[in-house]
């Protein structure tokens, strides 16, 4: 388990170091794409790390019931072991990445966060309303969510106009419940 748990760990800052330099040398016009290929990449990685570093020793999960120790061969209780300690690393690499995509998108599309960067590096570390609004300016934040949604295939333009795509229907229809399930109001 110790084995599997620090492969997945390791992976997961194997993952930050290649993403790192990826952005630092490339100039990536669809870069959460890049981010998913570092990921996907790394889980081939893993399952040879994993196959190739020796465990040192099996031990049998205590949640298994014990029946199943009284009439399952060694070979099943042993395979079937190995096998939870795989899926435990893998699933702490993948949780570390999904928790790692939502700071990676508070950091590369939060409004709050852009606003708080262009306040502390102005002179004098203060801005007004309208000042926000020359340097951070509604038209483009619109403009940069309305071509990651025709990139997502979420929205098409057609004839100037935006209209939901079948996946776009899917998700305004399930996120609108939950807005709407939650109490959480319009907003957005």
């Amino acid at each position: 388990m110790i084995k599997a748990s620090l492969l997945g760990f390791l992976c997961f800052m194997l993952f930050l170091c290649v993403h790192a330099a990826v952005f630092h040398t490339f100039e990536l016009k669809e870069r959460f794409r890049a981010i998913k290929i570092i990921f996907f990449s790394l889980i081939p990685v893993y399952a040879a790390l994993y196959l190739i570093l020796p465990a040192g020793y099996v031990v049998v999960e205590t949640g298994v019931p014990a029946a199943f120790f009284s009439t399952a061969p060694l070979g099943t209780i042993v395979a079937a072991t190995r096998a939870i300690y795989f899926l435990s690393g893998f699933m702490l690499y993948l949780f570390l990445f999904l928790g790692y995509c939502q700071f990676y998108f508070i950091v590369d599309r939060s409004i709050s966060v852009r606003v708080m960067i262009e306040i502390e590096n102005s002179p004098g570390r203060s801005l007004g309303a309208g000042e926000i609004q020359r340097v951070y300016s509604f038209k483009g934040i619109l403009d940069r969510r309305l071509e990651h949604m025709v990139y997502g295939n979420y929205i098409r333009e057609l004839d100037g106009r935006y209209l939901n795509t079948r996946k776009g229907r899917v998700q305004a229809r399930v996120f609108g419940f939950l807005k709407d399930f939650l109490r959480l109001g319009k907003g957005g």
